[in-house]
């Protein structure tokens, strides 16, 4: 599962990271540009603050479309594209309020801080790897439990197949995938926390760039900046 690093420790085997704590930005409220537009930034501030209080879920007014398991819940069709993309931007802010040191934001009248807001992405990225009822990785090769029937082409069909302009015999077969798709996102669990590990089940077994991509934002963003959070007092 996803943990913090503790502070002055440099995460290994992550080519390219970067530390965050260099890339000082503030979003809203910048003293370089006029009044007006800081105006309308913060009008988006109060949005994007809004949002993040519909995803803490001991905020006053959290969403309750979540599972049992507290996975935010949207829609049952690739029902991962919307919970990874709420942690990411959690993670997101986060950042933005440790950069431009600001301590605490306000649902109604409950104060929360940086923190709060990792802690919720760290819960959707550990029931994204295994940390929900079912114990099942959703992220294809993570661990020893992950999705063997993922709805994919290069992973279902042998790697010397001879498919001319087919290859739907692949599909229905019931044996596990002789390629393993590492990495790939699949589409996740029904509302229930249930998954279905079965090809034909597109639903839920079929990788997409837009869930892979945003994992790995939100993955990184969670190695590269907990250090801050550290740092943040």
């Amino acid at each position: 599962m996803v943990r913090p690093l503790p502070s002055g420790e440099t995460p290994h085997g992550l080519a390219g990271t970067i530390n965050l704590q260099e890339l000082r930005v503030s979003f809203f409220g910048s003293e370089k540009v006029s009044a007006a537009v800081n105006t309308a930034l913060l009008k988006y501030k109060k949005t994007a603050e809004a949002v993040m209080c519909a995803l803490l879920p001991d905020s006053p007014t959290a969403t309750t479309n979540r599972t049992d398991g507290g996975l935010v819940w949207i829609s049952q069709w690739n029902a991962l594209q919307h919970p990874v993309a709420s942690a990411f931007l959690a993670v997101v802010y986060s950042d933005y309020m440790l950069t431009s040191r600001t301590s605490t934001m306000y649902c109604n009248n409950k104060a929360n801080s940086p923190i709060d807001l990792r802690t919720f992405a760290i819960s959707q990225a550990d029931y994204v790897l295994g940390d929900n009822p079912t114990k099942l990785s959703f992220l294809v090769g993570y661990g020893t439990n992950y999705p063997k029937q993922v709805h994919h082409r290069g992973a279902s069909i042998p790697v010397n197949a001879n498919t001319g302009c087919k290859g739907f015999q692949w599909l229905d077969l019931t044996a596990d995938n002789p390629n393993v798709a590492v990495g790939a996102l699949v589409g996740g669990p029904f509302q229930n926390d249930s998954y279905i590990d079965f090809r034909n089940n597109s639903m839920q077994g079929e990788p997409s760039t837009y869930n892979s991509a945003v994992i790995v934002g939100l993955l990184s963003g969670l190695v590269t900046a907990s250090s801050i959070t550290q740092s943040f007092a």
